[in-house]
């Protein structure tokens, strides 16, 4: 009885993980208050379950997820009181913590679950979070005119700072996550199916004109292709020729917009390390980062946000690096270890690199190579932004990443 009511309950679990994806084009607060949901069912689901021997792996993976977003909620809780400055700043400490803490919970409970028909699920959902996807891009494009389109960011305002560039990430999520499907499908449109996905996804990503999606996105896909077929040399060859084809097609298509950017690129880099200039969008980036390793608390000792704008605004009087990072002052370093260390000290990217240690391990351990791209993505994209942050973007990659684990895990068993 106790086993047919933990399956009722993660067979929901799941369903609701993929009423989650859907959302994710539409309403990424519904995705996050899914993943929170489930969680506290996922909680007690484990909880009737200790008896259970869980593998290793799961173990590990559930561990890095959980350390990492208890780290989050123990260093919001000392350091949030009601006179702080930044309330934005601690806030995405808050929900990036409690998304990781429940769906560490919730990957655990569904490691043994076995859903036989589960493959049936996968490609309907991923269509139509496609079809919607795609033309919420197109209706902000070209009907509200938006130089960067935002999906469903910052309630879809595409004004609004960072809103492009958390819409390519969530894209760039779901596009490696519908590719992990639709490579393992069996029917004979498969292949026009996986390049009608990449096109749409890839399109998606080239109207938010985010740069770091632009060169991830087409990468990680190649990823996917080698992992899959690298022994098939021939066919390696034949798959990569299609894929590049759309590839410049997509590049021709949007080649104005890919020129100005990265010309914008190339002289935002110019001003920073000739004349350090520092207040442009990506020589701010690089202010941030700085700023952040250089505002860092000492030894193991932690820091609150003012602590460390107090720390920014001192190195900005006396170096013009860091006024583009005194402008941002409410925000995140832009690096993942940057942020890391400029409020949790070395116990934060000690939490980091555990959380990053563990996902290679479970895909490694599992065989599941193809789940590799998704930390890669998150550390790629981590470079310049902080993937573990707030709402939006672990919301993303969490609920891909736990369809993704739910769809190999079932293949592997089809194939015993």
């Amino acid at each position: 009885m106790m086993s047919f009511i933990k399956f009722i309950g993660c067979g929901f679990i799941f369903a609701l993980y993929l009423i989650g994806v859907i959302f994710i084009p539409i309403d990424l607060n519904t995705t996050t208050k899914i993943i929170n949901a489930t969680g506290v069912l996922s909680f007690f689901v484990v909880i009737f379950s200790l008896w259970h021997n869980y593998r290793k792996s799961i173990v590990i993976l559930t561990l890095g997820l959980l350390l990492l977003g208890a780290i989050d909620l123990i260093w919001y809780g000392i350091y949030k009181t009601g006179d702080v400055i930044y309330k934005n700043g601690y806030r995405g400490y808050l929900e990036a913590g409690k998304l990781l803490v429940f769906s560490s919970f919730t990957f655990l409970a569904l490691s043994n679950i076995r859903f036989r028909v589960i493959s049936r699920f996968h490609v309907p959902v991923i269509f139509l979070t496609q079809i919607i996807m795609f033309s919420r891009a197109f209706y902000q494009s070209l009907y509200l005119h938006s130089e960067r389109i935002a999906l469903s960011a910052m309630d879809g305002n595409s004004g609004e700072m960072g809103a492009a560039t958390i819409a390519a990430y969530v894209v760039t999520f779901f596009g490696l996550y519908s590719a992990i499907v639709f490579i393992k499908l069996e029917s004979k449109y498969k292949w026009f199916i996986f390049y009608a996905s990449f096109a749409l996804s890839f399109t998606a990503i080239m109207m938010t004109e985010t740069r770091a999606a632009i060169v991830v996105y087409p990468a990680m896909v190649i990823a996917i292709l080698f992992i899959e077929y690298g022994r098939q040399r021939q066919f390696v060859i034949k798959s990569l020729s299609g894929f590049l084809v759309l590839f410049l097609c997509c590049g021709l298509l949007f080649n104005k917009e890919i020129d100005r950017r990265f010309n914008e690129l190339k002289s935002d880099v110019s001003l920073f390390t000739k004349s350090n200039d520092s207040m442009s969008s990506v020589g701010a980036r690089f202010s941030m980062i700085l700023a952040g390793f250089k505002s860092a608390p000492h030894g193991i000792e932690w820091q609150s946000l003012e602590q460390r704008a107090a720390n920014i605004l001192d190195l900005s009087k006396k170096d013009s690096r860091y006024e583009g990072a005194a402008q941002f002052l409410n925000v995140h370093m832009h690096n993942e270890i940057a942020e890391a260390l400029s409020t949790k000290g070395i116990f934060g990217v000690v939490f980091l690199v555990i959380f990053y240690s563990s996902l290679i391990y479970y895909c490694i351990r599992e065989k599941k190579y193809l789940l590799l791209v998704f930390p890669a993505t998150i550390m790629l994209f981590g470079i310049s932004d902080v993937i573990t942050h707030d709402k939006p973007i672990p919301a993303s990659w969490i609920v891909c990443l736990l369809l993704s684990v739910l769809f190999l895990s079932n293949q592997d068993r089809k194939n015993i």
